[in-house]
């Protein structure tokens, strides 16, 4: 495993949990020493299936290993709603569904996406996917985000489960848009 990679991951990945934080007002302290085994981690991961798939890793199972780790190794430390004091003891479980959430946004247009999301009517994806996730997320009066957050925090949640998550959106997606 080359450590310069795991540098680089590290610090995008820090930017990227900021970047996130702060969109929806949150504030954060971030453990450097953590992000760096976050992002160890899921290089070996990636390592572990590139031998037996080669290329074809799905981009499911890449955002979905890099959010497992989020969740499972806690980089963030500290977190809570700007002015505000109140402790979000929950925030690594959010951010990792924020973090699934933007990243499968993010590649909804790239060519990359196109194996998963090809049976989708024309045009830009992401616009149409971001109203279906926040659809998703609000029925039954949120208890599909409220649902998910705690069986992260208190259940064993897998990457495999995590990708059949995004493997269910992004099915759905297709179903609806197709």
């Amino acid at each position: 495993m080359n450590s310069d990679r795991v540098a680089l991951q590290a610090f995008r990945l820090r930017n990227f949990l900021f970047a996130l934080c702060k969109r929806n007002k949150v504030q954060i302290e971030l453990s450097d020493d953590c992000l760096v085994q976050v992002a160890s981690h899921y290089q070996k991961d990636l390592g572990k299936l590139e031998y037996h798939q080669g290329n074809e890793i799905s981009v499911n199972k890449r955002i979905a290993g890099l959010a497992f780790w989020v969740r499972r190794l806690k980089p963030i430390r500290y977190a809570a709603k700007i002015h505000e004091d109140v402790e979000i003891c929950d925030i690594n479980e959010q951010v990792s569904v924020w973090l699934m959430h933007e990243l499968l946004l993010r590649c909804a247009d790239h060519r990359f996406a196109a194996a998963i999301m090809k049976d989708v009517d024309g045009g830009p994806r992401a616009s149409r996917l971001q109203s279906y996730l926040a659809a998703y997320w609000k029925i039954s009066d949120s208890f599909n985000y409220t649902s998910l957050i705690y069986n992260l925090r208190f259940r064993n949640i897998s990457p495999h489960h995590m990708a059949l998550l995004l493997d269910s959106i992004t099915t759905g997606f297709v179903l609806k848009h197709s």
